[in-house]
């Protein structure tokens, strides 16, 4: 089965198109492999950018640079992303569902729900999230990332109600989990403190200040990403080298108070076999439940435990694993996507 990603409008505007050929991605413009931030590497990526990789022959189109042709693929299904001003009226021919199926007659065109925060008005006054309505109902279905009890909240239910066809939900971390368990696990860790810190503010809660009490009251030491003050230096790590940072740390501390966000970054720590402490997104309740609160004095006491109980660490870890597995990784998102396939 060949699977074409697309996004439209801005939607991570800064990722080249690119296809998959053996393994590797190459880019459309030199036919050479191609890297970007969010990839290990040209054979190996993460989160979304995954599908491209189920199978054999898989691309990612941004279609901001496809203005006059699309290239040609045999595509059996697309996931489309659209969003922001591939919404707008001026530019709604070009990011068109019915572009695609005039290119692509073959393919089943599943709309994906990447972000549920579009803006309700453009600059020039067009309806942004009507625009989105339309768009979704015309595709032939709709998938948004959710693993759990993020399907409940009430702006899916806003969705739904403006839509023809109903919301097929499915894990928002499509990663090959063998691959990154292959490259970053490890049983033996630093007892370090890695302070995870969303880029969004409002999302790093007390992180920051719990982490340092924690340090210092029990004389653990603290990994953080370098950062550079001055605002000409752009704050870029590749995700290689940043995972390379936080994976030995026995301890991940990411307090992010919002219930509404996935917790793609949760999974990963699972995936590595280290212990999230503190924040309440939805993989945080899943994998790591004891502590998937922001209250310091009950995640004070479950660290202390931890520390001290080498076994119960590891029902920690091997719970996480197990959840990991369950809800989460590519052979999940498979099945998931095959039933969609299916529905007429």
């Amino acid at each position: 089965m060949k699977i074409g990603l697309m996004f439209g409008g801005t939607a991570s505007n800064n990722i080249k198109s690119f296809y998959v050929k053996n393994g590797t991605m190459y880019d459309f413009e030199n036919n050479k492999p191609y890297i970007f931030q969010a990839a290990y590497s040209p054979q190996f990526v993460t989160q979304i950018w995954s599908y491209c990789f189920f199978y054999e022959g898989g691309c990612f189109l941004n279609l901001s640079e496809w203005e006059d042709k699309l290239p040609d693929f045999d595509f059996d299904v697309i996931v489309y992303a659209n969003e922001r001003h591939g919404l707008d009226e001026d530019y709604w021919d070009k990011y068109s569902v019915a572009r695609l199926k005039n290119k692509y007659p073959k393919a089943k065109i599943i709309g994906y729900i990447k972000e549920t925060t579009v803006p309700e008005y453009s600059h020039s006054g067009t309806n942004r999230y009507i625009g989105w309505i339309r768009f979704l109902n015309e595709c032939d279905s709709i998938m948004a990332p959710a693993a759990g009890s993020i399907k409940e909240l009430p702006i899916y239910k806003k969705i739904q109600s403006g839509l023809n066809k109903k919301i097929n939900f499915c894990s928002p971390a499509p990663d090959n989990i063998e691959y990154i368990y292959d490259k970053f696990y490890s049983n033996v860790k630093d007892n370090a403190i890695f302070v995870y810190l969303p880029t969004s503010m409002h999302r790093r809660g007390i992180t920051s200040q719990f982490a340092t009490h924690i340090s210092n009251k029990y004389n653990i030491p603290i990994v953080q990403k370098p950062f550079n003050p001055s605002p000409e230096v752009k704050q870029h790590m590749s995700w290689k080298d940043f995972t390379n940072l936080w994976s030995p740390c026995l301890w991940h501390f990411n307090l992010d108070p919002s219930i509404e966000q996935p917790g793609i970054q949760c999974t990963l720590v699972a995936n590595v076999g280290s212990i999230n402490i503190g924040g309440v997104n939805e993989s945080h309740r899943l994998l790591f439940p004891e502590t998937a609160t922001c209250d310091e004095s009950t995640l004070e006491a479950r660290f202390v435990e931890y520390l001290n109980n080498p076994t119960k660490r590891f029902e920690v870890i091997e719970y996480a694993w197990t959840k990991l597995n369950e809800f989460y990784g590519s052979n999940v998102v498979k099945k998931q996507l095959l039933q969609v396939l299916e529905e007429k």
